[in-house]
């Protein structure tokens, strides 16, 4: 499952051990250790380990960047690929999803796996023009 840890919670001031930068971050002291072993400084190789918080915000701030994926008009984003890929034969369904947004559902023409993308339904006609939308059920958006 994907994390959404909020780092707003950190002190930059402060210096964290694993627990309670996991309680902090609402995450596991595993995925703490993970992380250093990604590249998240410590203080010193001795225990009780420290992560200062500034490094620990920048090291979080830098991952959520890295997993931003920009899409093309043409894309969505494949959930197998986990990567932005064209759908197969351009073929889109339109899926309402609140008064005000609509899920773009497409097959990823390199696996085969499912293909999201959230829009405005505001936007639906544009994204008309790019795809061969159609709603949910087979009929035109």
């Amino acid at each position: 499952m994907v994390s959404r840890s909020s780092h707003r919670a950190l002190r930059a001031a402060r210096s964290y051990t694993l627990e309670e930068a996991g309680t902090a971050l609402g995450v596991s002291q595993g995925t703490i250790r993970n992380w250093v072993k990604k590249g998240l400084r410590i203080m010193n190789a001795q225990r009780p380990y420290l992560i200062l918080g500034e490094d620990l915000k920048e090291f979080r701030q830098t991952q959520l960047v890295k997993r931003k994926a920009a899409l093309q008009p043409t894309q969505l984003y494949c959930l197998s690929c986990k990567a932005p890929r064209t759908p197969m034969g351009m073929l889109v369904d339109c899926i309402p999803q609140t008064a005000t947004t609509a899920r773009l559902m497409g097959l990823c023409e390199a696996c085969g796996g499912t293909c999201n993308r959230m829009i405005s339904r505001a936007k639906i006609d544009h994204y008309r023009e790019i795809f061969a939308l159609a709603e949910k059920g087979g009929k035109t958006a």
